[in-house]
């Protein structure tokens, strides 16, 4: 099984992507497993909110292959 490690040295901005992390662990403890994902992204953006770091939700971009529309990708969350 393919186990992906990421490394301080890996990251941009080391300090927001463990906060970030930090955050989506305490969201996935609070809330527990099993429920809709609208329940985790409310709490997420609470947690994100109280924390003051600055994100929009539900962007959408538009997915090209080949110089050809393919279709559009809705990101939960851009930080």
């Amino acid at each position: 099984m393919f186990k992906a490690e990421i490394r301080r040295k890996d990251l941009i901005y080391p300090e927001l992507c463990y906060q970030i992390m930090g955050i989506l662990f305490d969201v996935w403890k609070g809330v527990g497993a099993g429920h809709k994902e609208i329940f985790y992204q409310k709490a997420i953006a609470d947690d994100l909110n109280c924390a003051n770091l600055s994100f929009e939700e539900q962007l959408s971009a538009k997915v090209n292959y080949k110089g050809k529309f393919s279709g559009i990708y809705y990101f939960d969350f851009l930080i």
